[in-house]
């Protein structure tokens, strides 16, 4: 059965280095660049690379420019600190779409085990019950473009453990088999060591006899939330991030409009808005906490300890996490985010807690930090008080 399958998973990724591809821009000898994710070297001396849809190619290393030639010695590990110095201080994009068709294939259908595996170019998703064709084509375009665009923020997203090149997602027919799995008691989905665990039933699945459909209409944020922490660097989840920005980084990816492989960002804040403090945009949903916020005083919600976060006040601090997230990423500096980038920075340089807090408060102070934040969002007609 699938959670026997669970245990398989997570031995495979405890496997994994830190050697996983990443997508970036190559540039060729002739200083023509291209997107493209690395796969693996050949010993003709060609290295095959992955493109947006999935297909693959090789070319000649030697055809590379020398910095990339560089990054391919050594076995072909691009190493972390390299993606990192390449996404961030890149332009924030507007709109982020999947170019061609995604290929999706079936690996395989065993009904009396109970276990189906169907993969896109950068997924593996294991499930208990069959998934139609239209729920797997819509899953892997989905999957593809929530990876692309995670991967096209400037804050260095995308490092994450894969096997054979694939990320795990485990998807379950019934809410018992999600709890046997491991599936926390009343939630939608979680992430845990690395894979994705979703009950069919907060993905819209219906069982319509020849497998489980797909609701095209639904965006199905909770997938997409949880697709977010599978390609958050580890360091993202440290004290001092973990909880208020590894969730709010996750609910601003979730809740980003999504139409058919293209994900456009909400710079200005309205789908934010509208999400955090009612019911979400056209009533899809939100965390409805209102437009007078009285929030805790902000040093204690920045590191407010996990197991506190999400306890029973989580739908609340998910939604200020969010308000705060899109912040820092929109609003402070003029848009610039400079200090939420420093502050990602210091966490890969090994910071955590209060000195990895440091740089978002601009060398001034907490108390001057919530009232920009709350005169940011007034202007909005969101109005937070902090530690009344």
């Amino acid at each position: 059965m699938i959670s026997e399958y669970l245990g398989i998973v997570l031995a495979g990724i405890l496997l994994i280095g830190t050697a996983a591809a990443d997508a970036r821009t190559w540039t060729n000898a002739l200083g023509r660049t291209f997107d493209a994710e690395f796969v693996r070297l050949e010993g003709n001396g060609g290295a095959i690379f992955a493109l947006p849809n999935g297909r693959q190619f090789s070319m000649p290393v030697a055809e590379l420019s020398p910095a990339d030639q560089a990054r391919l010695s050594g076995g072909g590990r691009i190493l972390q600190h390299e993606v990192i110095a390449a996404s961030f201080g890149s332009p924030w994009p507007r709109e982020v779409r999947l170019d061609g068709p995604v290929g999706s294939k079936v690996i395989s259908e065993d009904q009396a085990a109970g276990r189906y595996i169907y993969e896109s170019p950068g997924y593996r998703f294991t499930c208990d019950s069959r998934l139609t064709d239209d729920a797997l084509r819509n899953f892997a375009v989905m999957f593809e473009a929530t990876r692309k665009y995670s991967r096209g923020l400037p804050i260095s997203l995308g490092a994450a453990a894969q096997r054979g090149g694939r990320l795990d997602i485990l998807l379950f027919g019934t809410r018992q088999a999600y709890a046997r799995a491991g599936g926390p008691a009343n939630s939608a989905g979680v992430f845990s060591n690395g894979v994705v665990l979703v009950p069919m039933e907060s993905l819209g699945l219906k069982d319509v006899g020849t497998g489980y459909s797909l609701d095209i209409r639904r965006h199905n944020m909770v997938l997409v939330h949880e697709l977010a922490h599978q390609l958050t660097p580890e360091t993202y989840f440290a004290p001092g991030a973990r909880g208020w920005f590894s969730e709010g980084l996750a609910e601003y990816i979730a809740i980003t409009p999504y139409t058919w492989g293209c994900f456009r960002t909400d710079v200005h804040g309205n789908v934010v808005k509208a999400y955090a403090t009612a019911r979400g945009t056209g009533g899809t949903g939100g965390r409805a906490i209102g437009n007078e916020i009285v929030a805790p005083k902000l040093r204690s919600f920045l590191l407010m300890p996990y197991e506190m976060f999400s306890g029973q006040n989580a739908n609340f601090n998910y939604a200020m996490g969010l308000l705060l997230t899109h912040y820092f990423f929109h609003m402070e500096g003029g848009g610039k985010a400079t200090r939420i980038t420093k502050f990602l920075q210091g966490l890969h340089a090994g910071q955590h807690g209060e000195a990895a807090l440091k740089p978002l408060l601009g060398g001034s102070t907490y108390e001057k930090l919530e009232g920009e934040i709350s005169a940011a969002w007034a202007r909005m007609g969101v109005n937070i008080r902090f530690g009344g």
